[in-house]
């Protein structure tokens, strides 16, 4: 019975993981766009931090993603 609580869980935070990282990647895409469209240096370098924030949320998420379908990763940073 543990056990399928805890894949339930599992499954659970699979889902909320799925959901977090396809918003990642959109704010990701998001950001890439305005900082395309932006002309003014400094809303310009803003918009470069902000990019690679969201991109390292990416990585992170995926590194948890890859933690819970048992690819046997603990090293979230290396993805």
């Amino acid at each position: 019975m543990k056990d399928i609580a805890t894949n339930r869980s599992k499954e659970n935070d699979l889902k909320i993981h799925e959901q977090v990282l396809a918003l990642e990647i959109e704010a990701t895409r998001r950001y890439q766009e305005q900082h395309d469209i932006v002309k003014d240096p400094e809303i310009h370098t803003l918009l470069e931090g902000l990019h690679r924030n969201e991109v390292d949320h990416e990585k992170i998420i995926r590194g948890h993603i890859l933690r819970l379908i048992g690819s046997g990763s603990d090293k979230i940073g290396d993805k």
